[in-house]
């Protein structure tokens, strides 16, 4: 992922903390009439951000943490450069703890039934996965390389099995209509060897509209949407399901006619489903409601006293049929300003 969209992907956080509200960071004791236990009747609880610390280890996509079936602390984070000679891995890093952790020999694994796949190397990786291969290559003289790039963001181990399951963020399709971006969507992948080899099984969360090139009939003004990703994968065990917090983007066609648009989702899975792709479910117009694949999805906004639902009425969220640039459409009521985060 470029600058852009690292600093969108901040933007996405701090938008789920604000969608969340002021009570979910100030919570009241767990029952209404009893303080939980342990806990004085005036308990409340608060959390704060401190200084920025320094790491060892930056990249494209921020860190997710997990623990392995024998007990390994992990975490895992990646990149994928567009550029023909540029960079593309998935690397794990494992240690005592967060600082003390280092790279991990499996970010160097290669599939010994498929030299080209590689965790140090995943362009032919992304390229044929089943968002690569229902990909189109950019125009000629494009600086995107592939027709897919593709990071694993967020793992989770199978307490049954020991197998790694993790969500994938696909940027494919480069510049569908003449643009300077592309089209996301979010896969899941499986190994079975800890992390050594993948296999990216299926799409879990995809756009509401159409992800084919040039597609002027699905968008037939002056925008696109160009699809779901960017995940953050929360594994909720006392609730039983796995959370993705995820984020879209309304774009001008051709690159011209004012900004881009930055929009916030959510979909939930039961856990026990292992992230199959029919057990997703979007978030739309107040319910869990909406398939994964290619359901409806509300836009995510701060709960306030005067909107406390946390989320855009469906009549001013984002339509492909509504003409006007991002920055008109916005004007006219008829969509959210982008999420941004203050400095």
């Amino acid at each position: 992922m470029s600058p852009l969209r690292t600093r969108w992907a901040r933007a996405l956080t701090a938008t789920v903390l604000a969608a969340l509200g002021a009570g979910a960071l100030a919570a009241a004791p767990a029952a209404a009439d009893k303080p939980a236990p342990g806990k004085p009747a005036s308990a409340t609880y608060t959390v704060s951000i401190g200084g920025t610390g320094s790491y060892a280890y930056p990249d494209d996509t921020p860190a997710g943490v997990y623990t392995d079936k024998d007990g390994a602390f992990y975490f895992q984070q990646s990149h994928s450069l567009y550029g023909a000679k540029d960079s593309r891995q998935w690397s794990f890093y494992t240690g005592a703890d967060f600082e003390s952790a280092t790279r991990s020999p499996i970010s160097d694994a290669v599939d010994p039934a498929d030299p080209n796949d590689r965790n140090d190397d995943t362009t032919s990786r992304c390229n044929n996965s089943v968002t690569g291969v229902r990909s189109t290559a950019a125009p000629q003289g494009s600086g995107y390389s592939q027709r897919n790039f593709c990071d694993l963001v967020g793992v989770w181990v199978d307490p049954d099995t020991g197998d790694w399951y993790g969500l994938v963020h696909n940027e494919f399709t480069p510049q569908p209509f003449g643009d300077g971006l592309h089209y996301d969507a979010i896969d899941y992948a499986v190994s079975t060897d800890q992390g050594r080899t993948w296999t990216i099984k299926d799409h879990v969360i995809s756009s509401p509209y159409s992800t084919a090139r040039g597609d002027n009939t699905a968008f037939p003004n002056q925008t696109y949407d160009y699809g779901d990703g960017d995940p953050r994968l929360f594994v909720d065990t006392a609730s039983g399901y796995f959370y993705v917090y995820y984020g879209s983007r309304i774009v001008p066609k051709a690159g011209v006619g004012g900004g881009n648009g930055g929009l916030a989702h959510v979909a939930r899975a039961p856990i026990s489903a292992k992230m199959a792709p029919g057990s997703w479910q979007k978030w739309y117009d107040g319910t869990w409601s909406q398939p994964g694949q290619g359901g409806l999805e509300s836009n995510m906004v701060p709960v306030t006293p005067t909107a406390p639902t946390g989320y855009t009425p469906p009549v001013n969220d984002y339509h492909p049929s509504t003409p006007g640039s991002v920055d008109q459409q916005v004007k006219a009521g008829q969509l959210r300003p982008s999420h941004r985060c203050s400095s």
